[in-house]
């Protein structure tokens, strides 16, 4: 595990040194309105490109709601929401207007966020205000489009209702995101595509489970990153808490748009009840290296580690540590086959997964069970060891495929595990999501 204890070194703050200018643009000079009703995208957009041609700066919401539609940071540009100050996203798709943006592992045109930064480096957005998506319009229809996809007993995805997602930084580094409220993303919340060296810190990244479920509202995606530290955070949205992405597909590891994902911390956090997995890996990521989670709470009931194993894209997963974590989940560990929306594209290929060099130790947590460790029939794993765990669990089952699995100073429920192997019907039923999709009040 050299790789991972070199990471857990780095000073990822430090490296964050911002070049912006001091000058400070405070909307409400500008002729923004704090009028909620009133949508105020072409005013605020204003703002931040007279900035940019000034030189950068600061934009500066006070206390009030500004309701707008997508807006775009500029390099030399940053965002402070004061306290008692809420971007409140429009819930008009029209709003958003399609662009090439990065979606689901694939780089394609759609709708932008709220919050865009292209190439913006030294960005930061900064609280204590609030950013909220205003994401119930989208969630109903993004349900009531299932129900009837269902009726129709035909396929769907999660494309085919058009929802903003809530922050999208892409090719932006030296990123500092603290302080802040995101919430209530009509889609994932915060969304990194191809930046280095971030630090996330201090936010509070929330959607909710009920009334109406928030759809794929993933607190933190790291899509094709390196050298991220998300610190202090509490993340509890209806979907993965920090979740790997990068590519996925047959050609997903030979195609220049896509990115490992590389040297990824994540310390001192809780992760709340709504989450579907609280670290995890895919479902579209074709290579993740070097992953730390340590002193962590859960209070939740899925996963505290979640591998999703794509039939339809080669994966590498290696250097994970797992460490010193307490609370309430599922289960502890869950790597199972992954097959929605899976397609070979036309191709012979058969790509298998390759999870290496994981560490899980130090947990004392109450659960369900230890979890499954479970791939797709050809995928293979190395060096995977959980010692010095002690669980209180509702069964003492642990699914297990792999005997070269080691489990050292291992008890549930103040004994060993009992090891048995899943079949392809077992791995359905251990699937977070399936199980999930089949009560009543829907994923």
């Amino acid at each position: 595990m050299k790789h991972i204890l070199k990471i857990a070194l780095l000073p990822v703050s430090l490296s964050m040194t911002l070049a912006l200018s001091a000058k400070e643009y405070r909307v409400t000079d500008y002729n923004v309105s704090t009028d909620s009703t009133q949508i105020q995208t072409a005013q605020l957009q204003r703002v931040i490109d007279l900035a940019e041609a000034e030189g950068g700066g600061t934009i500066v919401l006070p206390k009030g709601t500004y309701l707008s539609g997508a807006l775009f940071f500029k390099p030399g540009t940053s965002l402070e929401i004061q306290d008692g100050a809420v971007l409140k996203g429009s819930d008009n798709i029209a709003d958003y207007p399609l662009m090439p943006s990065r979606m689901e592992g694939r780089s394609i045109y759609y709708h932008p966020a709220l919050v865009n930064a292209y190439h913006v480096d030294g960005f930061e957005i900064k609280g204590p205000g609030t950013i909220n998506g205003n994401g119930y319009k989208f969630w109903v229809q993004f349900w009531d489009h299932v129900a009837k996809a269902r009726e129709d007993n035909r396929a769907w995805t999660n494309l085919e209702v058009k929802r903003p997602r809530l922050v999208f930084l892409w090719g932006c580094d030296n990123v500092k995101i603290t302080g802040v409220k995101l919430i209530n993303s009509a889609f994932w919340t915060t969304h990194l595509y191809l930046c280095n060296d971030v630090l996330i810190e201090n936010c509070e990244v929330y959607a909710p489970a009920e009334p109406v479920r928030a759809p794929s509202s993933d607190a933190i995606d790291l899509d094709g990153c390196r050298r991220v530290t998300v610190r202090g955070c509490y993340l509890n949205c209806d979907d993965d808490g920090v979740c790997m992405k990068g590519g996925k597909g047959v050609f997903a590891h030979k195609s220049v748009e896509n990115g490992m994902v590389e040297d990824i911390l994540v310390e001192n956090c809780t992760f709340g009840p709504n989450l579907h997995g609280t670290i995890t890996l895919g479902s579209e990521c074709f290579h993740a290296k070097n992953i730390i989670l340590r002193n962590c709470t859960l209070e939740n009931e899925c996963s505290l580690l979640r591998l999703k194993m794509r039939p339809d894209t080669y994966q590498i997963y290696e250097n994970i540590m797992v460490e010193n974590v307490k609370g309430k989940c599922g289960t502890l560990i869950e790597m199972l086959p992954w097959k929605q929306f899976f397609t070979l594209e036309g191709t012979n290929e058969h790509p298998v997964g390759v999870v290496k060099n994981v560490t899980m130790r130090n947990i004392d947590v109450s659960c369900d069970n230890l979890g499954a460790i479970a791939g797709n029939k050809d995928d293979k794993v190395e060096n995977f060891r959980m010692e010095n765990l002690k669980i209180k669990a509702k069964s003492d089952i642990f699914h297990c495929n792999y005997p070269t699995v080691k489990l050292v100073d291992v008890e549930v429920n103040g004994h060993a595990p009992v090891i048995v192997t899943a079949d392809d019907e077992d791995k359905d039923k251990l699937n977070y999501d399936l199980r999930d999709l089949d009560k009543a009040n829907e994923k």
